[in-house]
C-alpha cells in the first residue's frame, strides 16, 4: 500500500468509527448504482468511507427504474443518484406507497436543462424561447442522451406540449458519451448546436457552457434540480448510524464535477479518487459521523 493510501486509512481509523459501527457491519451494506459515470464516482466515495469505518459493501449496477425497484424490495439500502425532476415517475410511486424512503439531499448546486457552447452562442441567445429564432441554424435539432433516460424525458415532454415553439422539433438521442463527442466536434467546426446539460458533470469543466434560462421550469433548473439519497423502508431502524450518516452526506456540483472529470477524462481509478477525497476532507467527513445536537440520534 502506497503511503497516500495508507494515510487516508489510519486518518478515517482514526476517528474511532469501525468500532462504534460495529454492531451495524454485521451484513454487507447494499448500494443500488445507474451506469452514469456521476453516480459511479459518488457512490464509490461513499463506499470507501463506509468500508474504512468498518462496514464490508457491495454495489449493484443497473439502470435506474430497476435500482428503485430493488429498493421497493428491500434488496438494495440505497441510492445516491435520484434527480428531480427527471426520475420522479420512475420512483415516486414506490415512495408514496411508502416502500421507499426519501432520506434527504445530496448535492448542492445541480442543475439541468439546454445548454449551447458559450463561445459559438449569438447575443440574444440567453433561453428556450429564444430558440425560435435559431431554428434554421440549429437544425431543429436538440442532441440528448439514451432513450428513456430522464433527460430524454423530460425533452420529448417539451416536444410533445410545444413548449417554448418546440413542437416541430427533432430529440437526436445518444449515449452521453456519443452527445458529448459531437459538441466536441461542432464546437471544433464552429457549428452551433443545442443539447442537453447538467451539472455536475466533466462537460462543464471540459467546455464553456451556456445554460439557457427555462422560464417555465420545465427543466427543473439551477435551484430547482435536486438529487436525492433514496433508502429501502426499515433502513432508519436497522441500521440508525448510518442511516444518520446517509442524512448527512452532502457535497457541491463543483466537487463532484471534479470526480467525473478525474474518472471519466483523466482515467483515475474510482478507488482512487475516493482515498485521495477522504485524505483531504477528514473534518468533513468526521461531522457526518458524529453525534450533534437537532439530528437524530441512534
Amino acid at each position: 500500500m502506497t503511503n497516500r493510501l495508507l494515510s487516508a486509512v489510519v486518518l478515517i481509523s482514526a476517528l474511532g468509527f469501525g468500532m462504534n459501527n460495529a454492531a451495524e457491519a454485521k451484513e454487507p451494506v447494499k448500494i443500488g448504482v445507474p451506469p452514469w459515470q456521476g453516480a459511479e464516482v459518488k457512490s464509490a466515495v461513499v463506499a470507501e468511507i463506509l468500508r474504512q469505518t468498518g462496514y464490508s459493501v457491495e454495489t449493484s449496477s443497473a439502470a435506474a427504474p430497476l435500482v428503485f425497484q430493488e429498493l421497493a424490495q428491500g434488496r438494495l439500502d440505497f441510492n445516491l443518484s435520484a434527480w428531480v425532476p427527471g426520475q420522479d415517475a420512475a420512483f415516486g410511486p414506490h415512495v408514496q406507497a411508502g416502500r421507499i424512503e426519501v432520506v434527504g439531499e445530496n448535492l448542492a448546486g445541480a442543475s439541468t436543462g439546454l445548454a449551447v457552447p458559450a463561445e459559438l452562442a449569438p447575443e440574444g441567445l440567453d433561453s428556450v424561447e429564444d430558440l425560435a429564432e435559431y431554428a434554421d441554424t440549429l437544425g431543429q435539432t436538440v442532441f440528448c442522451i439514451e432513450p428513456g433516460s430522464g433527460a430524454m424525458l423530460v425533452l420529448d415532454r417539451a416536444i410533445e406540449e410545444n413548449l417554448y415553439g418546440l413542437g416541430d422539433w427533432r430529440a437526436l438521442a445518444s449515449s452521453t458519451e456519443g452527445m458529448l463527442t459531437q459538441v466536441g466536434r461542432s464546437i471544433q467546426r464552429e457549428q452551433l448546436l443545442v443539447f442537453c446539460a447538467w451539472s455536475p458533470h466533466w462537460m462543464n469543466i471540459a467546455f464553456d457552457i451556456r445554460f439557457l434560462d427555462d422560464p417555465l421550469g420545465h427543466w427543473g433548473g439551477a435551484g430547482d434540480t435536486r438529487v436525492l439519497t433514496l433508502a429501502r423502508r426499515g433502513l432508519a431502524d436497522d441500521r440508525p448510524k448510518l442511516y444518520r450518516f446517509l442524512q448527512r452526506f452532502r457535497i457541491d456540483a463543483a466537487t463532484q464535477s471534479n470526480w467525473i472529470h478525474d474518472y471519466a477524462q483523466q482515467d483515475l481509478a474510482l478507488e482512487t479518487i475516493a482515498q485521495r477525497w477522504i485524505e483531504a476532507n477528514g473534518d468533513l467527513i468526521r461531522s457526518w459521523w458524529e453525534d450533534r445536537e437537532g439530528l437524530p440520534e441512534s
